[in-house]
């Protein structure tokens, strides 16, 4: 019994022990500076800018 749970634990470890490809680490990297890059941009509380503001300048004009 004892080496049928080794056998399994040994299939899980290779299973496992794969690195991720370069291409989803360069996705997790980019899409974490492009939502600090949104944030710092667009939310209101980081930047200032919000839509109101945009459509009453847009109105004055």
């Amino acid at each position: 019994m004892q080496e049928e749970f080794d056998r399994i634990e040994d299939m899980e470890a290779k299973e496992t022990a794969h690195t991720l490809p370069l291409i989803f680490h360069i996705l997790f990297w980019g899409l974490i500076l492009w939502g600090v890059y949104y944030a710092a941009s667009y939310i209101p509380a980081f930047s200032g800018w919000s839509q109101q503001a945009e459509y009453e300048a847009s109105l004055e004009k």
